[in-house]
This record gives structure tokens, C-alpha cells and sequence, in this order.
């Protein structure tokens, strides 16, 4: 009786089902070549995506325009180690008429890109996600060239760093910005305005003015709002790490930040700190 048991345990064991592990699907082109085209205009790019079949239901290229359910684009610029930013794009939906095999049908695309770091732009790698009804997914690759000069999307505001004031006890730091463009398409997502990160010659943070701090989550809009508009941000640090000790003397970098989406506003500035004694 053992035998049998240690026989029928064997056979089971040897019998057990080798799992492998799953691989990622691979997305393939879409069943519809699309029409894609890339504009820019007063600083803002444009990604259109056009699908189009004949109105046809017995046919797949029919069921893939009418079904698709979502489009986003994943874009790269040049000099860029990932990708920059992810743009979803609205769909519209159009026919040509109503009769079998002879009218069309079209899914249409359309997003902008405002660039908001300035960029430049005169390459531009685009990957196109496609999803549909049925749950499928195809892709469409694009290496493009633009015709674009380097400053040609500055950022929505520039920062430049200053120490307007160093005593023996405490230093005060400030932050010029200057707004170039794109009023309102900026903004804090927290009551949390202006940042201050001090580093010391190793890289390690040793002072950053949001410790502990809880900041009211309410929006609002990055200043200065107009175009040529400056204004100056400042802060007073005294000289102590986020424990309460004072920084011994060395040199430290200070990193200032305008704290705003989609990206923040930094400059870092390198000074030198003699400390002070209590």
C-alpha cells in the first residue's frame, strides 16, 4: 500500500504542468494606414491622426475605424533620454454619406502640445497607441523632421537665481521669473508657491523649506500672468539643516523652484557658508 501511494505521488509530480511566463503582446499596425500631419503654430504643435475606410460592415477595415475607442501619443525630442509627454487625442468621428461600398466612414484624432520647457523641436519622435471596442491594440511609429529654429517655443517663464543678501547669520535668496508666454497654461497645484532645497558638496539634501510642512491643496495661477511681466521670489534661510543644527562652513548649492504644473521653474545657484555659531 505505501508503494502504491509513493508511486501514484511520483507519477503526479512528474506530471505537474510547466507554467512559462507571459510575454508582453506585441502591437502591431493598424489594418488602416493613417493620414497624420504635424503643424506648428504660434508655439503650439499640433498632432492630427485621420483613419478612413469605405462603409463596408462586412469588412475589417470597417469594424477598426468605426471601433476605435481611444488614441494617445507618446512624443520624443531630439537630445530627450524618454519620452517627453503623453498626449491624449480627442476623437471625432465623420462619414461621407450612408451607402454600402461606395461612401466613408473616419475616426479623426487631434491634440496640442504647448511645450512647456521650450523644447527644441526639430526632430520629433511619435509613438501612436490605437485601442479598440474589441479591446485590440495597434501602433504607429513616426520619426519627423520640423523645420523650427531652436528658440523658436521659449518656456513659459524663465527664472534666474540671485543671493540678495549674505550675512553672518543667514542668507537670503531670490529668484527672478519672467513670463514669455503661455498665460494660463501653468499653475500651483498647492498653496506651496516657492521652494528651496540647499545640497551640500556630496549631493546630500540638507535643508528643504517643505519639510513638515502641510500645504492647502488650491490651485492658482503662476505669476507673474502677463507676457514681459517679472516677478521676485524670495526666502531667507538661517542657516540650519531640517534637524535644527547649524550647517557647518563649506560650499553648498542652493536649488530654487517655482513649484507649478505641468513642470516646475528651477535654477540652482553654488555659495558659500561660513556658518555661525548659537
Amino acid at each position: 500500500m505505501v508503494r502504491l501511494l509513493a508511486l501514484t505521488l511520483c507519477l503526479l509530480v512528474s506530471c505537474r504542468t510547466v507554467q512559462h511566463p507571459q510575454q508582453q503582446p506585441r502591437l502591431d499596425a493598424p489594418p488602416v494606414p493613417p493620414k497624420v500631419g504635424l503643424s506648428v503654430e504660434r508655439g503650439v504643435l499640433t498632432l492630427d491622426v485621420r483613419f478612413t475606410a469605405l462603409r463596408d460592415t462586412t469588412s475589417p477595415q470597417h469594424h477598426f475605424v468605426f471601433g476605435i475607442d481611444s488614441m494617445t501619443a507618446l512624443l520624443q525630442v531630439r537630445g530627450q533620454a524618454r519620452f517627453d509627454t503623453t498626449l491624449y487625442l480627442a476623437l471625432i468621428n465623420g462619414t461621407s454619406g450612408f451607402q454600402e461600398k461606395i461612401d466613408s466612414i473616419g475616426t479623426e484624432g487631434i491634440a496640442h502640445w504647448t511645450n512647456p520647457l521650450g523644447l527644441p523641436v526639430d526632430t520629433l519622435h511619435c509613438v501612436i497607441r490605437i485601442s479598440t471596442l474589441a479591446r485590440k491594440q495597434y501602433v504607429v511609429q513616426l520619426d519627423t523632421v520640423l523645420a523650427l529654429p531652436v528658440d523658436s517655443m521659449p518656456p513659459f517663464v524663465t527664472v534666474t537665481p540671485f543671493i540678495d543678501a549674505h550675512t553672518d547669520s543667514s542668507i537670503t535668496f531670490a529668484l527672478l521669473a519672467r513670463r514669455n508666454r503661455g498665460a494660463g497654461g501653468d499653475y500651483h497645484p498647492t498653496s506651496e508657491h516657492f521652494r528651496i532645497e540647499i545640497y551640500d558638496e556630496r549631493g546630500a539634501l540638507r535643508f528643504a523649506s517643505n519639510t513638515g510642512m502641510d500645504f492647502l491643496q488650491v490651485l492658482s495661477p503662476v505669476e507673474p500672468r502677463r507676457r514681459g511681466e517679472l516677478k521676485r521670489y524670495t526666502f531667507e534661510w538661517p542657516g540650519y539643516d531640517n534637524e535644527g543644527n547649524i550647517l557647518p562652513p563649506g560650499r553648498y548649492t542652493a536649488v530654487l523652484s517655482i513649484v507649478a504644473k505641468p513642470y516646475p521653474y528651477t535654477a540652482r545657484i553654488p555659495f558659500e557658508w561660513k556658518g555661525k555659531t548659537r
